[in-house]
């Protein structure tokens, strides 16, 4: 048997190099994290660049250049005229063609520069490691010699040079040694050869190398201002000169490198490590790069995961002078949490366990996310002049925090202390990775909105995640080294991050809509809203005159004319607004039925799934051809059995048809006197049939020595209880149900309020929830999938909560040693609650 060994094509080369590598300061990046892998303290990056176009003029210097390439001595020729004896410059007028391939031609010229200070690599290290793909030896060496945790693990990471040019050569000194190396590459050589092993590159030695000046003469004597900080600090490490430069180094691209630079490594390890970026044709434009740290926020988050999976999280809260906040903020039921101490101490802080920040999640061990520390700043751009008088905001410079944003937005992933691109990059695809976007559009309320759900926007944060190759061991590299495989792992990080943003959304919301709240009730809004109706209802009654065909241009000027007219759109506003209240309380019936519904969703499929023509008629059809008495009417073969299966499928679904229809009537969105107990009778006859195939129990309070009126769209009711028994219904199905199914509602009456109580003997609420009252915010859910991602609306009990609220009542979670307990309060008015009536 004969055995065929692999080839490898040389055009591999290209493809884990220029064609994998999708940018050049994705290349960059990577020869840059190199230095950091080699212990060196610094990356020096320079850009010697003068032939990023076609320049206006040339020197002799520029022709001894170009002696060795007759085309380009051709073009110049073409193109260039005699100024004096040393200086040549373009003609006035030339052919645009010749023009644009000596452009393309004069890139050969151009040349980058990568320094480092690091350990260097011997002649051992260059052929066994450098010189072999896919290597892995950092993979299994995760330390480098200096105690750094090293960021490359794929080997692939120096054929980033050919992406960048087409002429590599490497100058290193290795500490240990006195001899240096110069190894030497052309890339072009990969297109011509076959296989991968028939490409050779060149390695030399360096006798009594000094590498200072061996960069000195790669540079000349006009650039060595630039490195003359490395002259006493360059006695070991390595200088990579890339010469034919395959991009066009404009200005453009080179801000954009120093943009991308500036957060490659987070503040904290600029102390050990620093990077460096020079152009030659500007020397003085850029330097040494730095991460400026933000001091000018509104809110500070950080957040650490430590080994027994409990997060910690402090809150800064920089955006209000509490100072100024009216004394009852503090008093209040929800200020109590607020405290003017902690408001002066600057910061919060508390400990979720991960089921707390997840509640619900049942999937992934949590031991396979691993530690990792999170710093998130959010920075509103502006505000109007309103809304400092409502939230007592703090001053600041727009235009500045515009500017700041504008380079450091975005939520930046870093992993040992490097960027993990592209995650965060403004411009990028990834900038969202996390989906705020999507996410704020779902729920786009004020974060003073009294019953809705703010969600923060991506373009108002800034933010840093670190994480280590050592306790983030399922987050896996891209074969491009630009992200990390969206595994399983990866997703449910992600959930993480944003069960850490919930904690933030939610502190800042409480404490804007109780602001909102105060300042609301303190301008009486709601009392001069009703004096404006009163008066316009005035001033309409006094003027009887009939306007309905006046010339609106003929008498707009008149102070009559304009008071009643003024008058009469204040009482249609308000009969606009009643209409869009009615159409509100319609929509939201709508959704507690698709709530319900969904609830019991696979049980109405199933039911679909085998309906068929009507039974009575298929019954007709076969009596005809087999008369019942002569079958078996036991036999699991009779097909008229069969049929009465049918014909209670049928009744099911026409139950929940007549459910859903029931919870839109018209009358029902009519307010109007009714008795508590025939809605409840009501109700409990709806629901009945279909919790019995549930196997659940509803019971509801029956009286015939009194009544309970009160006035109130039925709708309402509906929606509020239609959502308690879907949840309830949920409950029943958790793993850790026990038990009866039952569901008790009663009502008495209590000062002059109506209490009705709601109990169901299920498994209670989720130990996951930190904060019980959680479960009226809109959108909190504790259904999730495999990966811990929101699946349930979460709109449930907040429809209940902003229902309740609308009569000016309240909504209390009963404490409760099993099952769930709630409480509803309602006012009373005139003439409503008990009446007894004669038996």
């Amino acid at each position: 048997m004969k055995k065929i060994p692999f080839r490898v094509s040389a055009r591999t080369a290209r493809l884990i190099g220029r064609e994998n590598v999708t940018n050049a300061d994705g290349a960059i990046i990577e020869l840059v994290k190199n230095c950091y892998d080699a212990d060196s303290n610094m990356a020096f990056v320079i850009l010697d660049t003068k032939y990023s176009g076609v320049p206006d003029k040339m020197t002799m210097d520029d022709l001894d250049l170009f002696k060795d390439d007759e085309e380009v001595l051709d073009l110049v020729n073409s193109l260039y005229t005699t100024a004096n004896l040393l200086e040549l410059r373009i003609k006035d007028s030339y052919p645009v063609d010749k023009f644009n391939k000596l452009s393309e031609l004069l890139q050969r010229f151009n040349s980058m520069y990568i320094i480092d200070n690091g350990s260097g690599m011997t002649d051992d290290i260059i052929e066994s490691y450098w010189m072999t793909i896919g290597t892995n030896n950092k993979e299994n060496n995760i330390y480098s010699k200096g105690g750094r945790v090293v960021t490359g693990a794929k080997g692939i990471g120096r054929f980033a040079l050919d992406r960048l040019g087409s002429i590599s050569q490497l100058l290193t000194l290795p500490s240990e040694k006195d001899i240096g190396y110069n190894w030497k590459v052309n890339w072009e050589d990969f297109e011509n050869e076959e296989v991968l092993n028939d490409v050779n590159a060149e390695l030399s030695e360096l006798i009594n190398p000094n590498l200072y000046k061996e960069l000195v003469k790669l540079l000349g004597n006009k650039h060595t201002s630039l490195v003359e900080e490395l002259k006493g600090n360059l006695f070991n490490g390595t200088i990579i000169k890339i010469s034919s430069l395959r991009d066009k180094w404009d200005k453009r691209m080179i801000n954009n490198l120093y943009k991308n630079l500036e957060t490659l490594i987070p503040p904290s390890e600029q102390k050990v490590f620093n990077i460096f970026l020079y152009d030659t044709n500007n020397p003085e434009l850029y330097g040494k790069v730095e991460n400026n740290i933000n001091d000018d926020f509104d809110y500070k988050v950080t957040a650490s995961l430590n080994e027994q999976q409990e997060v910690k999280i402090r809150i800064y809260r920089n955006e209000f002078n509490a100072e100024l906040f009216p004394e009852e903020f503090f008093t209040s039921n929800i200020g109590k949490n607020f405290t003017q101490i902690d408001f002066e101490k600057g910061y919060v802080e508390d400990t979720y366990s991960l089921l707390q920040l997840i509640p619900g999640y049942k999937g992934l061990k949590f031991t396979d996310v691993g530690n990792f520390e999170f710093a998130l700043y959010f920075m509103k751009k502006a505000y109007q002049r309103n809304d400092k008088k409502m939230y007592f905001y703090k001053d600041f410079n727009s235009a500045l925090r515009n500017e700041w944003l504008d380079k450091f937005n975005g939520i930046k992933l870093f992993r040992d202390m490097f960027r993990i691109r592209p995650y965060g990059e403004i411009g990028s695809t990834s900038f969202d990775w996390l989906n705020l976007g999507e996410r704020a559009e779902k729920s786009p309320a004020a974060p003073s909105h009294k019953s809705g759900r703010w969600r923060v926007r991506p373009y108002q944060i800034s933010g840093s995640i670190n994480i280590s190759r050592l306790t983030n061991i399922n987050f896996e590299d891209k074969s491009s080294r630009e992200g990390l495989q969206e595994n399983e792992a990866f997703g449910f990080f992600k959930t993480v991050i944003i069960g850490i943003i919930n904690v933030f959304e939610r502190d800042r919301q409480t404490i804007m809509r109780e602001l909102r709240r105060l300042y609301e009730r303190h301008n009486e809004r709601e009392q001069n809203n009703k004096k404006a109706k009163k008066l316009a209802q005035d001033i309409l009654n006094k003027d009887k005159k009939d306007y309905t065909n006046i010339d609106y241009e003929k008498f707009k000027d008149s102070p009559d004319f304009q008071t009643r007219f003024l008058a009469q759109r204040v009482l249609d506003f308000d009969k606009e607004k009643e209409e869009l209240t009615s159409e509100i309380k319609m929509l939201r019936a709508l959704a507690s039925t698709g709530l319900a519904i969904t609830s019991f969703g696979h049980e109405l499929k199933n039911i679909s799934a085998n309906i068929e023509p009507r039974t009575g008629e298929l019954i007709e059809v076969l009596e005809e051809l087999i008369p019942p008495n002569t079958l078996n009417k036991h036999d699991d073969d009779n097909p008229y059995f069969l049929i009465e299966e049918f014909r209670e499928q049928d009744r099911r679904l026409k139950n929940w048809l007549d459910f859903s229809l029931d919870a839109i009537r018209k009358d029902k969105r009519r307010r109007h006197k009714v008795d508590l107990y025939d809605i409840f009778k009501n109700f409990h006859r709806v629901w009945k049939k279909s919790l019995s195939y549930s196997h659940a129990q509803l019971t509801v309070p029956e009286s015939s020595k009194e009544r309970f009126k009160m006035r109130l769209f039925p709708i309402d009711i509906d929606s509020i209880f239609n959502n308690l028994i879907a949840n309830s219904f949920d409950a029943f199905q958790r793993s850790d149900a026990t038990g009866e199914r039952k569901i008790n509602i009663s009502f008495y009456e209590e000062n002059k309020k109506a209490i009705i109580i709601y109990e169901d003997s299920g498994p209670g609420l989720s130990k996951d929830i930190k904060n019980a009252n959680d479960i009226f915010e809109s959108f909190f859910t504790t259904k999730r999938d495999g990966l811990g991602r929101e699946i349930g609306t979460g709109l449930g009990m907040w429809i209940i909560k902003s229902t309740v609220e609308e009569y000016q009542g309240d909504v209390d979670i009963l404490k409760k040693d099993t099952g769930f307990g709630l409480r509803i309060t309602l006012p009373l008015k005139k003439n409503e609650g008990v009446i007894y009536i004669n038996e």
